[in-house]
């Protein structure tokens, strides 16, 4: 009779944690979906030196062929139509001109990049700062750094970003490395979930790229014998820069600055497709990348779905909405715009940065995205030839930000527009 009793009550008790413990789960849920999270200072960064594509052309043929008399005129023609398919007019690249594509052993390699990234990595983000209303550097409690151009070295770069910036030195910090053009969106779901646990949490994000530096490291070029077309599909393509961008409970961007805060981050993993994309280093210090032709099929085919479930839940209409998609080249930028139906417009950030600037890895995603949000508040809206921009930037109430990585991974996050 006892045990009976022990177990009535047993079970009454269970009972009544349970439902308490959803009852809490329930109004925790609530509570937090009431915070807000805002992207303040947005900010960019580039090398100084400035090239054409058909700079950087010659000198790939120049200094990594030796010369157009060691190509095959196949060869040859394949490399000029991939460096004018790329639809990069300019970009940026910190090496001297002679030095481009100009192979380097293993410790120049690493000390060309480590000191290249602490220089952009520092100046977006003393201009992120910069662009936050009353915030001392001091106040800032967590630094997520993120990089696809690692290299084995330590301290790791947030232990020389935190003493370039002198920032607090009981902040709390994280290094992430090797996650590819996905980098910049997946690190700014974390930095929400960070500001999102305590509303005296602000992070900075820095993420940062030298991917011209693969073209310093490609495998080695055999004179007139056929060149490997992933090492000129990566010359032509890959190039460099840095975002930064603070994030808070509180608006603490300037009134000329005014950007956003986000709805919703999300990530996915397509299956059967670990082998479509790969990074190799090899004993010579050789570093290949393999980008299989199927690759952007498979994220093509994901995308109507995965951005569905991203704006459903709020309800939102695609018309209203920018997109600031990784720059990973033509293809990328005009497979989307056809597998989501988007109109040209929806996706003017994007051809800017890819024209003005090339794939700029998992830094690409900080930039797009500044650019749309610094052109919707600012009288002076972007007029080029070749892209088409807004005539109405208020049209667009939300900014749905799309990369891609190893794995292949997907990676959006829903912003909206203040």
């Amino acid at each position: 009779m006892k045990s009976k009793n022990l177990f009535y009550y047993l079970a009454i008790t269970i009972g009544t944690s349970s439902l308490l413990y959803r009852s809490f789960q329930l109004i925790k849920k609530k509570f937090f979906l009431k915070r807000k999270v805002y992207l303040n200072g947005l900010s960019c960064s580039f090398p100084l030196n400035c090239y054409s594509q058909d700079e950087m052309k010659e000198m790939f043929i120049e200094n990594y062929c030796g010369g157009k008399e060691n190509l095959l005129e196949k060869d040859f023609d394949f490399i000029q139509r991939v460096f004018q398919a790329s639809c990069i007019d300019t970009s940026y690249v910190n090496l001297s001109k002679n030095n481009l594509f100009k192979r380097m052993k293993r410790e120049e390699y690493t000390n060309y990049v480590k000191q290249t990234l602490i220089e952009i990595s520092c100046k977006s983000a003393k201009n992120a700062i910069e662009n936050c209303l009353h915030l001392n550097s001091n106040e800032i409690t967590h630094i997520i750094f993120g990089t696809m151009t690692g290299t084995i070295a330590a301290p790791s770069m947030d232990i020389h970003l935190v003493k370039e910036l002198q920032l607090n030195s009981n902040i709390k910090r994280l290094n992430v490395e090797s996650m590819g053009c996905l980098t910049g969106f997946r690190l700014i779901g974390l930095c929400n979930d960070i500001a999102l646990q305590d509303e005296n949490n602000i992070v900075l994000l820095i993420v940062s790229d030298i991917r011209s530096a693969l073209g310093n490291q490609l495998t080695p070029f055999e004179s007139n014998q056929p060149i490997d077309k992933s090492n000129v599909i990566i010359s032509a393509l890959f190039r460099d820069s840095s975002g930064a961008a603070i994030f808070s409970q509180k608006a603490i961007f300037s009134n000329e600055l005014s950007y956003c805060h986000i709805l919703k981050h999300q990530s996915t993993i397509i299956p059967d497709t670990i082998e479509l994309g790969r990074l190799k280093e090899f004993n010579d210090s050789s570093i290949h990348l393999y980008l299989d032709k199927q690759l952007p099929y498979a994220v093509f085919d994901a995308l109507p779905n995965f951005v569905s479930k991203l704006l459903n839940e709020y309800q939102i209409d695609i018309y209203h909405c920018q997109f600031a998609v990784h720059t990973g080249g033509p293809k990328i930028i005009r497979g989307i715009k056809e597998c989501l139906n988007l109109d040209d417009e929806q996706l003017c950030s994007s051809w800017y940065v890819m024209t003005h600037y090339g794939n700029l890895s998992g830094s690409s995603n900080l930039v797009v995205l500044e650019h749309f949000c610094r052109w919707k508040y600012s009288e002076n809206k972007p007029n080029e030839k070749g892209i088409c921009f807004p005539k109405d930037f208020n049209r667009y109430k939300y900014i749905v930000g799309l990369s891609f990585g190893p794995g292949i991974a997907v990676e959006g996050v829903l912003f909206q527009l203040e």
